[in-house]
């Protein structure tokens, strides 16, 4: 009787179903300012169960917007403590909390899920989430925010256009440019473009960022939780220091982060419906607070999207290469096509290493490799088209 009369206003909706939203699981990948505001919304729903996914811990910046956290809550990781405010607000519901990038979960925990909430800050997480959820068929809702700016983005697998499919368009150009920078670098190069933005560090310093991964500037701008962890506190503090050279920290507002976490709460709690609580929106929408205007920009389903596309699904993504070229070459032309800044290459049952040449190798007109990359759930198929055929 208590479980019905705690939901009893909502139970009035039209169309609404409350068992629809008790035995669902939702994951939500980021328990930030638009990450909070989600779990905290579903909480008080009712959702059957949360997953919560975030490699972070709470900094005193982050009170101001981030309201499941306090003071106390300082250098605790945000998973863990957002599971203990929710669970404060709703004892009827079960929430696991995973303090680690998305991308080391087990594939079993993602067939749980019903949907899933990208309230992610950087570009090759959200890629990765999106081409996950394309791939295993669940729908995605990705929320982000810039300050007075915020949009949403509902991808519906096999329906909806998925954030691939206009990636050249609406992904900033400064990260397609990163990203399509092949990582196969030497810490020389780092430094060279650290002394061009005026930047000047020591080589030694260099080497130690490329022993965790950090090999651009774009990696230093986005580096993540887990990274740092890998460091000492002194080239900790250093990365810091030179991320906020690079990249002042981007302006967030709690007002911003409600308003597009409710739309897309509502939007979550329509897709768990079907159809009962009026159409699913497909698109985008674009929020900007100065003007006070949201704007719903229509996005059709790109047929050749390299994610979620029915050509590619079906026949392959293609590539065109030379026989005497070299395995560098072709990561070089993929990178640069697909923007995957560390593609390995497999073919049949080996991982292809940089200085070998496609003709010793025996690749064939219409081979298949595979492409393996972080920003991917799975490896990319890639069709190989000689241009030099004999």
């Amino acid at each position: 009787m208590r479980y019905l009369e705690r939901y009893e206003r909502q139970l009035r909706i039209e169309g609404w179903d409350q068992d629809k939203l008790s035995n669902s699981t939702v994951m939500i990948v980021g328990v930030g300012a638009i990450g909070c505001e989600i779990a905290k919304n579903l909480t008080l729903m009712g959702v059957g169960e949360l997953i919560l996914v975030d490699n972070d811990v709470v900094e005193v910046s982050n009170l101001s917007r981030q309201m499941l956290f306090t003071d106390k809550d300082i250098g605790r990781p945000k998973t863990m403590v957002a599971r203990e405010r929710l669970v404060e607000m709703n004892q009827f519901i079960k929430i696991r909390d995973y303090y680690k990038d998305v991308r080391e979960l087990d594939n079993s925990i993602f067939e749980e899920v019903d949907i899933i909430c990208s309230c992610l800050d950087n570009w090759p997480v959200r890629r990765w989430v999106n081409s996950m959820a394309v791939e295993l068929d669940i729908p995605l809702i990705d929320a982000a925010m810039d300050g007075l700016y915020a949009n949403l983005q509902v991808v519906l697998p096999g329906k909806t256009a998925c954030l691939e499919c206009h990636g050249e368009t609406l992904i900033p150009r400064e990260v397609q440019l990163a990203e399509c920078t092949l990582r196969k670098r030497k810490p020389e190069d780092l430094k060279r473009e650290l002394e061009e933005q005026n930047i000047v560090v020591d080589l030694e310093l260099v080497k130690k960022l490329f022993e965790v991964g950090i090999k651009t500037v774009f990696d230093i701008k986005y580096s993540q939780a887990q990274i740092l962890e890998r460091v000492d506190e002194e080239v900790k503090d250093k990365i810091r220091e030179i991320q906020e050279l690079l990249k002042p920290k981007m302006p967030a507002l709690q007002s911003v982060a409600a308003a597009i976490s409710g739309l897309a709460t509502t939007e979550l709690v329509k897709i768990l419906h079907g159809e009962s609580l009026g159409k699913i929106f497909s698109g985008l929408i674009v929020y900007d607070g100065y003007s006070t205007r949201f704007t719903r920009v229509k996005l059709d389903k790109n047929k050749v999207c390299f994610v979620c596309g029915d050509y590619v699904k079906t026949e392959g993504a293609e590539i065109k290469v030379k026989l005497d070229e070299k395995v560098i070459d072709l990561k070089k032309k993929v990178a640069e096509r697909f923007s995957f800044p560390d593609p390995e290459i497999l073919y049949k049952k080996w991982r292809l290493e940089d200085d070998q040449v496609l003709r010793e190798i025996g690749i064939r007109n219409n081979d298949i490799v595979y492409v393996e990359t972080s920003r991917r759930f799975n490896p990319l198929p890639l069709k190989i088209l000689l241009v030099d055929t004999e």
